[in-house]
């Protein structure tokens, strides 16, 4: 679980926040003013009705964030949209795609 100084409040609103898109999640991200970098997923119902998929989702691709926080540039807050096809993707590629995303928008040292 990612602690909680790392966790972007859902009363945050992105100010100057870029938005783009792959075709398993969007990235809505800003710079902070803080030390840290704050991330948030959110996985709609349109998604998969059921809660315990939603939340395998969230926990997937948190899991991942976990695993390359400390290469991840510091004083952005990151929210994730996950989208439909994120449901087949195995952990490794996830994590993969989201390391050259992220590497691609220069979020990545």
């Amino acid at each position: 679980m990612l602690p909680r100084e790392y966790r972007l409040p859902a009363s945050t609103r992105l100010v100057r926040a870029r938005f783009t898109k792959t075709g398993t999640f969007g990235m809505k991200y800003g710079e902070n003013n803080l030390g840290v970098s704050r991330f948030a997923f959110v996985v709609k119902k349109s998604v998969d009705k059921r809660a315990v998929v939603r939340n395998r989702i969230r926990r997937l691709f948190r899991s991942c964030i976990e695993e390359m926080r400390e290469q991840i540039v510091q004083g952005y807050d990151m929210l994730f949209f996950l989208e439909k096809g994120i449901i087949d993707k195995q952990q490794a590629d996830l994590c993969e795609g989201l390391q050259i995303f992220l590497r691609q928008k220069n979020l990545l040292s």
